[in-house]
């Protein structure tokens, strides 16, 4: 052997030596005693998952990719349930827009449908609009919001239906008031609502 390279042996030790001392470094780091970002007299030797401030077991949240601080481990709501004020605005505005027009339209062809079918036919004619009513309010509210989902879209779908109906019957002067009317405006009701 030349005197250039070590033996092989003491390579071995010097690299484990280099390999401790770094690992002294970091559970030296490790042991100093860290606290709470939130509470400052709480010990802590966790840190968040995505921003490192160190937490206490109070603060920990629990999150799928592990502990995180009450603010990075905050759930946020999925895009799609995430209905704003002008979501919810557009969904009401088509709602109503389309429980108006169709209300007074299928209101009138129903009492047209009442004036000149015989009755085993024109007794259907409404029930069929007021269930079709349901189908165009929900699908109209999930258009015009983008097809979000929630329990406000649901409750802007159900009164858009309610509100078609109640058209419907005043217009027709209670024509579409019977069983079933009553049948189709909770069928119309389920529709407009399932959509959400």
């Amino acid at each position: 052997m030349d005197g250039s390279q070590p033996p092989r042996g003491k390579l071995i030790r010097s690299a484990s030596m280099a390999e401790d001392a770094v690992s002294a470094r970091r559970l030296g780091t490790m042991l100093q005693t860290t606290y709470c970002k939130r509470h400052p007299n709480a010990e802590s030797n966790v840190a968040c998952g995505r921003c490192g401030d160190p937490i206490c077991p109070r603060c920990m949240v629990h999150a799928p990719v592990g502990i995180r601080c009450p603010d990075c481990g905050r759930s946020r709501p999925t895009p799609t349930f995430d209905v704003t004020p002008t979501f919810l605005a557009r969904g009401i505005g088509a709602g109503v827009a389309v429980a108006l027009v169709c209300g007074v339209a299928f209101a009138v062809v129903s009492i047209v449908a009442y004036e000149n079918l015989p009755y085993n036919f024109s007794r259907f004619v409404a029930p069929l609009l007021i269930a079709t009513l349901g189908y165009l309010i929900g699908t109209s509210v999930s258009l015009a919001t983008n097809r979000k989902r929630g329990t406000k879209l649901k409750l802007v779908g159900g009164l858009s239906t309610l509100l078609g109906f109640s058209i419907m019957v005043f217009v027709t002067g209670g024509i579409s008031l019977n069983l079933f009317g009553m049948v189709a405006a909770a069928v119309a009701f389920y529709v407009a609502i399932n959509r959400f």
